[in-house]
């Protein structure tokens, strides 16, 4: 079976990079029309207003779109393509979280084309297209999935249920990893999020998929989680970029190993996992390079967060 490492282009990693990677729009695309995509809470707070601004500063046109439900949805994405092919974007540019960033993503494969069937897209990832009208560039305000560096779009679809999208297609030209970001998290938003990363970089690194190409970046991904997620409640910046990079490091990997993601999964371990994994080879070689004495040792640490 063919193995490949799928990307985005460029990947901004270090707190206060957003500017930097920015001015690659105007520098090196050359972009004049940037559609800002992020959600209703992060558009209130301002979080999103610096990323427009900088844009601005480049002469670069913007347009917004926050119409989006707790999760994005098929109703949400057909509202927006009025705007869309109005404004006739040259990058397309999602800040927040999986939301937001779910939504930029499709919004991209609609904008190449319209008439794309979502629900059927989602049972064959070969629908979606490589959009050849405009960049993507997504920028993460929090840490959970890793969006920014995955494949994945989760949405809800005609019927309120969730589906994904997969495809090399919705990796973006630039990600970022700003911790900036994450000042404004609250201690239990940061425990959230640090649930998340590790549930998704465990399950991935026990996967039989996982390759030596991923099973080291999730590894410092777990590591991250388990000794600096009680640093990051308490608000500590060093230890939140930490988990930012993880967060990166996690949806870059994953998105090479499982086919589908499904939100609201519950935490790693399951008592499930904990009884197949107890003497699984791959989850005991995990337990002694973070460290510890086997797996229960290591289901115990993952259960104290």
């Amino acid at each position: 079976m063919l193995q490949a490492l799928n990307l985005p282009k460029k990947v901004y990693f270090k707190t206060g990079c957003t500017p930097v990677a920015l001015r690659e729009l105007s520098e090196v695309y050359h972009c004049q029309r940037a559609l800002l995509v992020t959600d209703p809470e992060l558009y209130r707070a301002g979080i999103a207003a610096p990323v427009a601004d900088l844009l601005r500063k480049q002469e670069i046109r913007v347009a917004e779109f926050f119409t989006v439900g707790k999760r994005v949805s098929f109703a949400d994405l057909c509202g927006a393509l009025p705007k869309l092919n109005e404004f006739q974007p040259d990058v397309i540019v999602g800040v927040g979280g999986n939301n937001a960033m779910s939504a930029a993503k499709t919004l991209l494969a609609l904008y190449q084309e319209p008439g794309l069937d979502l629900a059927a897209a989602a049972a064959e990832p070969g629908r979606i297209p490589a959009c050849t009208k405009a960049k993507l560039v997504l920028i993460a305000t929090n840490f959970s999935s890793g969006a920014q560096n995955s494949p994945f779009a989760v949405l809800k679809n005609d019927s309120g249920q969730f589906c994904s999208l997969k495809s090399i297609h919705l990796l973006p030209e630039i990600s970022v990893t700003d911790a900036d970001f994450t000042a404004t998290l609250t201690a239990e938003q940061a425990r959230t999020c640090a649930l998340e990363i590790l549930s998704h970089a465990a399950r991935a690194y026990l996967d039989p998929r996982c390759t030596e190409f991923t099973d080291g970046m999730l590894t410092e991904a777990i590591a991250a989680v388990l000794n600096d997620t009680r640093y990051a409640v308490r608000g500590c910046p060093f230890a939140r970029e930490r988990l930012h990079n993880a967060a990166a490091l996690a949806g870059a990997s994953y998105g090479n190993i499982v086919d589908a993601v499904t939100p609201h999964l519950p935490y790693f371990p399951t008592e499930q996992e904990e009884s197949i994994n107890d003497n699984d080879l791959r989850c005991a070689g995990l337990a002694e390079r973070l460290g510890y004495d086997g797996c229960r040792a290591l289901f115990a640490a993952c259960r104290s967060l």
